[in-house]
């Protein structure tokens, strides 16, 4: 593995930060948005329902969702970059391996993640009064598990697109979007109707924000959910990255110029 090829890819990726404006506005501007709305409504619900932690939980809830969105986007995103680009082709033409590859936009997807971070959490504090900090050595917990997570579907709807074509990329979006109400983000798992509460105990995040939400209640935390979490993940993570090293093989024999057209 050449690092000097995994830094090229990583400065390829962050000089466009300072003049496209779309780039910014999933940084900066989107996340704050969905603080504001979420928090005002948080709010609301709590002083007409009168039940304590309801605003901290939903605000937490959306900290660690923009976590998996933006650790998700940035590995799926990249790739579109290169196709959009018409540039798929010349980047794989190098001596670059797919191996560089992943290894570049894993740590441009944690770089991001991490100025996202510093936005948002200082903005919950002084917009709602809420330290997203005062979960302690949890929040690393949290941190990490959520990562994984954004990281095994962006391999996965990156594979998709790149095993069936830019007329599926809008897997990219609409996939962790279909993945937000098995989470049980925003809500206790039991809300969900029964049918679907199976559906919810496949998912690794479920329990993440199952085990946020009992901290912020002060009631114990149940670790051995959250070691299934990270056996979940880190299944999901392994078969992903297989299906998109496998994905890239199988375009790479019908031709990588068949996405410049």
């Amino acid at each position: 593995m050449n690092w000097k090829h995994i830094h090229a890819l990583a400065l390829r990726h962050l000089y466009p930060l300072k003049r496209d404006f779309d780039l910014l506005s999933d940084l900066a501007y989107w996340p704050l948005i969905d603080t504001v709305l979420w928090g005002v409504t948080s709010q609301w619900i709590a002083d007409a329902s009168g039940i304590s932690g309801v605003a901290l939980g939903i605000l937490l809830g959306l900290v660690l969702w923009n976590v998996i969105w933006r650790s998700q986007s940035e590995v799926s995103r990249n790739l579109m970059d290169e196709i959009w680009n018409n540039n798929l082709v010349n980047i794989f033409s190098t001596a670059l391996t797919v191996k560089e590859w992943v290894v570049s936009v894993l740590l441009l997807s944690f770089l991001k993640m991490m100025i996202t971070m510093c936005i948002l959490v200082p903005a919950v504090y002084l917009l709602y009064s809420i330290n997203v900090l005062q979960l302690g050595l949890w929040l690393v917990v949290f941190f990490i598990g959520t990562t994984l997570t954004g990281w095994w579907i962006g391999f996965l709807s990156a594979g998709i697109v790149l095993r069936h074509g830019q007329r599926m990329q809008t897997v990219i979006w609409t996939l962790p979007g279909i993945l937000l109400p098995f989470s049980a983000v925003f809500f206790p798992l039991d809300r969900l109707p029964s049918f679907l509460q199976p559906v919810s105990r496949l998912v690794p995040t479920t329990y993440i924000f199952e085990t946020m939400r009992a901290i912020v209640a002060g009631a114990p935390v149940d670790e051995g959910s959250l070691l299934y979490s990270f056996g979940l993940n880190i299944l999901f993570l392994s078969l992903a990255v297989w299906f998109f090293v496998r994905s890239f093989a199988h375009s790479k024999r019908l031709g990588l110029g068949r996405f410049n057209t």
